[in-house]
C-alpha cells in the first residue's frame, strides 16, 4: 500500500518546469557537483578500449587501462582540438592526439611531443590532459566533474551495493537507447516515477495499472522505489515466464522494482531483467535519455544460457523501445502545457503519484528561490 492517506499538493509551479534560471540552479545545486552514469564496462571491455561521451557541454573520453577506467577531458593541451572525434576505439597503452600526435598516459600526463625541442623551454607534465573522477558500481560507469567529489558509494546510498547485484558481472546488455525528447527533465524522472498512467499510457506492454493492495514504496533521504508484482495477462506469458526461470535455474519472480536514486539516476527489475536510466538537462524544453537493458540467462559456459539469452536478448529489443516510445509520446504534451500558462489548477497528486511529491520537495529544498514560498505539508 501507499505511504500517504490522502491526496498530496503540487509542489512546484509550471514555471519551474520552463524557466532558464530554474534549470541554472538545478545543475549548479544538483548536477555539477554529482555523479553521472556514462556507460559500461561493456562498452569498454578490453585494455585500450574507449568511449567518448558530451557531458553537460565538456567533451569526454572514457578510457579502459589495464582495467583501470579513466575519464579525461577530449581536448589536447597544445592547440585545443578533440583528441578524437570516434564515438568507440581503442589505445594500447597511450593516448594520441589525432592532429598533431602529442600522446598522454593513463595519469594525463604527456608522454611525447613530436619536434619537442621546438618547444623549450617547457617542464615535464606542464600540458597534460584534465582529468575527471571516475568509479564503477557493478558494471556501471559514472563521472563526476567536481574536484573534490564525495564517494559515489554516498551519492547512491544503498543504490551502490544494489548495482553489484542488477548489474554484475552475470548480467549481459542486450539493448542500449540514447534519445531526446522535447520536455523538461523533471517531466521524464516524474512519468517513471508513477503507475498511475499505465492504463492509458501502455496499452500494448504494461496494460494495467496494479492495485494499490500490491503497491508499495518507500521514501528515504535521497531516493525512493516501488515495488509491485508484475503479473501476466495472458497464460501463455505466464507459463513462458514460469519457463525462462527455470531454464535460467532461478526461482520464479514476478516482482517489478524502480528505484530511483536523486536527482537523475534510475534502476529497473522485472523478472530476469535489468535497466540503469539517467538523464541530462539540455535545455528547459530538452532532455538527453540513456537506458542500458541487461539479462540474466543462467551461469555462462553454458549451451541453454546462451540460447536463452538469445530468446531473451530478441524478446527484450522489441518490448523496451515500445516502452519508451509509449512513455515518450506524452512527455511533449506535458510540456506544452507547462509552456501554455493556462493551467485550471494548481495541480493535485494522488497517493499513488506520491514519490512525485517526494521528488518535488527536494527540488525545490536544493534550488530554492527565496522570493517564493515553499509548498509545504499542513
Amino acid at each position: 500500500m501507499f505511504i500517504h492517506e490522502s491526496h498530496l499538493p503540487q509542489v512546484l509551479t509550471p514555471e519551474e518546469y520552463t524557466s532558464e534560471d530554474q534549470l541554472d540552479r538545478e545543475m549548479g545545486a544538483l548536477f555539477h557537483d554529482s555523479w553521472q552514469f556514462v556507460g559500461t564496462l561493456t562498452d569498454i571491455p578490453n585494455d585500450g578500449d574507449y568511449f567518448t561521451f558530451d557531458l553537460f557541454g565538456k567533451p569526454l573520453i572514457i578510457w579502459n587501462r589495464d582495467g583501470e577506467i579513466h575519464a579525461f577531458l577530449n581536448i589536447c593541451p597544445h592547440r585545443f582540438a578533440l583528441l578524437t572525434h570516434n564515438k568507440c576505439g581503442h589505445a594500447q597503452s597511450r593516448l594520441c592526439c589525432q592532429y598533431h600526435g602529442w600522446e598522454f598516459d593513463e595519469t594525463g600526463n604527456t608522454r611525447k611531443i613530436p619536434d619537442a625541442r621546438s618547444f623549450k623551454p617547457m617542464k615535464q607534465g606542464e600540458l597534460g590532459l584534465v582529468k575527471y573522477h571516475a568509479e564503477l558500481a557493478g558494471r556501471l560507469i559514472f563521472v563526476n566533474l567536481s574536484e573534490n567529489p564525495r564517494p559515489l558509494s554516498e551519492q547512491l546510498g544503498p543504490g551502490y551495493e544494489e548495482a553489484q547485484t542488477l548489474f554484475g558481472m552475470d548480467r549481459r546488455l542486450i539493448l542500449s537507447l540514447d534519445y531526446e525528447v522535447e520536455c523538461n527533465w523533471k517531466i521524464k524522472i516524474e512519468n517513471s516515477l508513477e503507475s498511475y498512467h499505465v492504463d492509458f499510457v501502455h496499452p500494448a506492454t504494461f496494460r494495467a495499472t496494479p492495485e494499490a493492495e500490491i503497491c508499495f514504496h518507500e521514501l528515504e533521504d535521497g531516493w525512493t522505489t516501488y515495488t509491485t508484482t508484475q503479473k501476466a495477462v495472458r497464460k501463455v506469458d505466464h507459463f513462458l515466464n514460469h519457463l525462462v526461470h527455470r531454464l535460467a535455474r532461478r526461482d520464479f519472480d514476478e516482482e517489478y522494482k524502480h528505484y530511483h536514486y536523486y536527482p537523475s539516476m534510475m534502476y529497473g527489475k522485472m523478472g530476469l531483467f535489468t535497466f540503469a536510466e539517467t538523464v541530462f538537462p539540455l535545455a528547459p524544453d530538452r532532455t538527453r535519455i540513456i537506458v542500458n537493458f541487461f539479462v540474466y540467462s543462467g551461469k555462462p559456459g553454458r549451451l541453454g544460457s546462451y540460447l536463452l539469452y538469445r530468446v531473451l536478448r530478441h524478446w527484450g529489443r522489441k518490448f523496451w523501445p515500445i516502452v519508451a516510445e509509449e512513455d515518450t509520446s506524452v512527455m511533449p504534451d506535458i510540456q506544452q502545457g507547462m509552456v501554455s500558462g493556462q493551467q485550471p489548477s494548481r495541480g493535485l497528486i494522488s497517493v499513488r503519484e506520491e514519490r512525485l511529491f517526494h521528488f518535488q520537495e527536494y527540488i525545490r529544498n536544493n534550488t530554492m528561490d527565496h522570493s517564493k514560498e515553499s509548498v509545504t505539508m499542513s
